[in-house]
C-alpha cells in the first residue's frame, strides 16, 4: 500500500494521489490510522460512526477550513459537507447567502429581488459603505451585481436541475465558498436602515 500511494508517482497526476489518499484514509480512519501528504501511514483519530470518517477524511471542508471560509459559509451547508454532497452543499450554502440578506434587512424577499430591495441604488436599506461618493456608488452596485450574479449561477440551477443534468467540480465549489465568504465578510460591516 505505501508504495502505491508514493506521492512520486502521481506527479503528472495529483488529483490522482489526493483522489486515491482520500478514498483510503476513509477506511484506515475506523481503525485510528491515514496516509500523509507522504504517502507514509501514520495514527490518527479513529472515527467510531460513518459521519466522523466523512469528517475526518472530508477533503473539501478541509480545504474551506485552510482556505479561512467564513463561518456563516460552513453553518447553512455543515451537514451536506458531512454527506459529501457538492451539489447540495452548493445550493445550501448559496441559500444561506439569501437567508443572511433576509435577517440583515427583515425582508421575506428571495434571489434577485431580495438584492433588487436591499441594494437599490437610491437609498439603499443595507449599504456596503458610505454610498456618497461615484465611487462607492459603484462598489455598491457591483456588489449588488455579485450577489445576484452568485444566485443565478448557482442557486437557481441546483433548485430547478436535477444533481444528474447540473455538476459542480469541488475546484469550483471550492472557488464559490471563498466568493460567498468574502460576501459575509462585507456583510459583517455592513449599514442597515431598515424600511423593508
Amino acid at each position: 500500500m505505501v508504495a502505491a500511494l508514493d506521492p512520486a508517482r502521481y506527479i503528472a497526476d495529483p488529483g490522482r494521489f489526493e483522489a486515491l489518499q482520500q478514498g483510503v484514509n476513509e477506511v484506515l480512519s475506523m481503525v485510528g490510522l491515514r496516509i500523509t501528504d507522504q504517502g507514509k501511514p501514520t495514527t490518527a483519530k479513529q472515527a467510531r460512526t460513518l459521519d466522523e470518517v466523512a469528517e475526518l477524511a472530508g477533503r473539501l471542508r478541509g480545504e474551506m477550513n485552510r482556505r479561512g471560509v467564513h463561518p456563516q459559509v460552513l453553518a447553512y451547508c455543515q451537514e451536506e459537507l458531512l454527506r459529501r454532497s457538492v451539489f447540495h452543499a452548493v445550493f445550501e450554502a448559496t441559500k444561506g447567502l439569501a437567508e443572511r440578506l433576509r435577517q440583515i434587512s427583515g425582508s421575506v424577499l428571495d434571489g434577485a429581488h431580495l438584492v433588487n430591495a436591499c441594494f437599490a441604488k437610491a437609498n439603499p436599506v443595507i449599504r456596503i459603505n458610505a454610498h456618497r461618493t461615484s465611487s462607492e456608488v459603484s462598489e455598491h452596485s457591483g456588489f449588488a451585481n455579485v450577489l445576484r450574479g452568485v444566485f443565478g449561477t448557482f442557486r437557481n440551477p441546483t433548485a430547478h436541475a436535477p444533481r444528474t443534468e447540473w455538476a459542480v467540480s469541488e475546484a469550483d465549489a471550492l472557488d464559490l465558498f471563498s466568493m460567498l465568504s468574502y460576501l459575509h465578510r462585507r456583510l459583517d460591516r455592513v449599514t442597515v436602515d431598515r424600511r423593508i
